[in-house]
């Protein structure tokens, strides 16, 4: 098997023989990042189909579809067309426990399937023996919301005879480039401060920052220039962006401040175990910056280190000089304690983050 972040640096791979129309016969993508998963599929439909008979030669299988439904789909020649393509989604084939034909077959028909497929085959089922020999013309794709790396029977057969990609979530840094792109095929324009600022806003995915990108220009309007105080004014600001705020109320004792920011997390329906979860990464933050600054780092390193844009790397510094390394190794601990209070059943998680809360604005 490849190693554990193979399969996201093969998006170099896919990106490449896209634009070099050399698209193979069998893929997987999967990950978090499902704008990019879309993104890359369009690709492909545009380099390998036709528009004129491109619902004829493109078929979109969804759910837990049998092996022949599969098979049978990718034996279909295209119409008027050098090639077709065959798209499963959510298969299920890539989680544990799931088996090739236990959806929409009696299982003595499986067991032939299986039995004459088996013989002298490499891959133990029919669908995996046809993965390893695919007519020339198909381009098989499987999209999957998730995937079991321990699951590996299907997966080596792909990495052997296809490409594997995981769409992880972009970089922070990464997505501060795309959305001064996205700005700019808008018509509208933004500097790098101000698109880091909307990245620090919104949730990690690019279909919400995209979402956020065209309410700043049509708030903009004949404006070109996108603004930090367009950003404040109009965008929707994601729990990892509250946390700061959150953390700047601990840091100045205001717990009142503090708890407001909570209720205001709450009435937005953020999960309480997830605040709790990003309050406690956001002080282990803060412990390594302040050992960094210690050991005479700089805003670029300490960028560097957390992969972030200097303008988060800004936030981290300030707060990290607001505490005290007692007081944050003491925040840390505390986080450690009421999470095991809620793991067993002595607090509810919203309580554990109110005393949380109260304890690091008193200890600070």
């Amino acid at each position: 098997m490849a190693p554990k972040d193979a399969y996201a640096g093969n998006e170099k791979v896919l990106w490449k023989s896209i634009k070099e129309n050399k698209i193979g016969n069998l893929y997987l993508f999967f990950g978090q990042e499902d704008y990019l998963i879309r993104n890359y599929c369009e690709q492909m439909e545009k380099t390998l189909l036709d528009d004129e008979f491109k619902m004829l030669n493109k078929v979109v299988l969804k759910g837990k579809v049998t092996a022949g439904q599969i098979i049978d789909n990718c034996r279909t020649a295209p119409v008027f067309a050098d090639r077709r393509m065959v798209i499963v989604k959510d298969s299920g084939l890539f989680k544990s426990g799931r088996k090739t034909d236990e959806a929409g077959q009696d299982n003595g028909a499986a067991e032939k399937r299986t039995a004459r497929s088996s013989a002298g085959k490499k891959g133990g089922d029919e669908l995996a023996a046809f993965l390893q020999e695919l007519p020339d013309f198909v381009c098989l794709v499987f999209i999957e919301s998730e995937v079991d790396k321990r699951v590996k029977k299907y997966l080596d057969i792909i990495e052997k005879n296809g490409l594997i990609v995981e769409f992880d979530y972009k970089k922070p840094d990464e997505l501060t480039g795309w959305v001064i792109k996205r700005i700019r095929e808008l018509g509208h324009d933004a500097a790098v401060r101000t698109a880091s600022m909307i990245v620090d806003y919104c949730e990690p995915g690019m279909d919400d920052i995209l979402n956020e990108i065209k309410k700043l220009c049509a708030y903009a309007g004949d404006r070109v220039l996108i603004t930090e105080d367009d950003v404040a004014r109009v965008c929707t600001r994601s729990v990892k962006s509250r946390i700061f705020d959150l953390t700047d109320a601990v840091a100045a004792k205001q717990s009142y401040k503090a708890l407001s920011i909570l209720n205001d997390m709450a009435a937005l329906r953020e999960p309480m175990p997830k605040i709790m979860f990003m309050i406690a990464r956001q002080f282990r933050q803060l412990i390594q910056t302040k050992l960094l600054l210690k050991d005479g780092a700089g805003k670029s390193e300490i960028a560097s280190y957390f992969k972030l844009p200097p303008f988060i790397a800004d936030k981290l510094i300030r707060q990290a000089k607001s505490f005290s390394m007692d007081s944050l190794k003491s925040a840390e601990t505390t986080g450690m304690e009421l999470d095991l209070a809620v793991k067993n059943g002595r607090l509810d998680d919203r309580m554990a983050v109110e005393l949380m809360i109260m304890s690091l604005t008193c200890k600070n």
